[in-house]
């Protein structure tokens, strides 16, 4: 079952995949599945995704924080996304039974500020910005991942990432300074 993992050759890189793939493969499986509906094409999204956080296994210090299982899912999704684009584009199958991605999207970005920072008033915020804008702010400030890594992670340009960062930044600003605004005027209205 976890064969794929001995082409990793340092062991310490190989059990830290091992105990990830252990932990989380349910929780993967369940994410592919939701996005390709087809129980091959998602064991190899979970597999291909495990090969992928070799890329980032020196990053992870513990494989139970919530850090660790965000980079898990956010890695899946877009290996599950990857995979449907190709069968979209190379039908060799049926694709009537492919779930609307959007719906997951949004149910993804909604956990992931859920976990951020539960009642928080940046996770309100930010959970009023477009999906994609708050997935961008959480990888680069709460998983602290540079543009390059986020470049690979969204397999987006690097210089989309760095617009998209840019336009979420702007939009999470003006929402913030809206809510400082209401703040305020709730103040002085219960001052006088």
């Amino acid at each position: 079952m976890m064969i794929f993992l001995m082409v990793i050759e340092n062991i310490e890189e190989r059990n830290k995949l091992e105990d990830l793939y252990v932990r989380y493969h349910k929780e993967m499986y369940y994410i592919a599945m939701s996005i390709l509906n087809n129980t091959h094409d998602a064991q190899d999204a979970v597999q291909t995704s495990i090969l992928k956080c070799a890329d980032y296994v020196e990053k992870i210090e513990d494989i139970y924080c919530n850090k660790t299982k965000n980079l898990i899912v956010t890695i899946v999704k877009n290996t599950a996304i990857d995979i449907y684009r190709h069968k979209k584009k190379h039908p060799h199958g049926n694709l009537e039974n492919f779930m609307e991605l959007s719906t997951y999207s949004s149910q993804f970005t909604d956990d992931i500020i859920i976990r951020l920072s539960e009642g928080s008033y940046y996770a309100e915020r930010l959970a009023e910005v477009k999906p994609e804008y708050a997935e961008i702010l959480t990888l680069r400030y709460y998983e602290e991942f540079n543009d390059m890594e986020i470049s690979q992670l969204l397999n987006i340009s690097h210089e989309n990432v760095r617009t998209r960062l840019s336009r979420a930044k702007a939009v999470l600003k003006k929402l913030l300074v809206e809510k400082w605004e209401e703040l305020e005027l709730e103040r002085k209205e219960d001052g006088l």
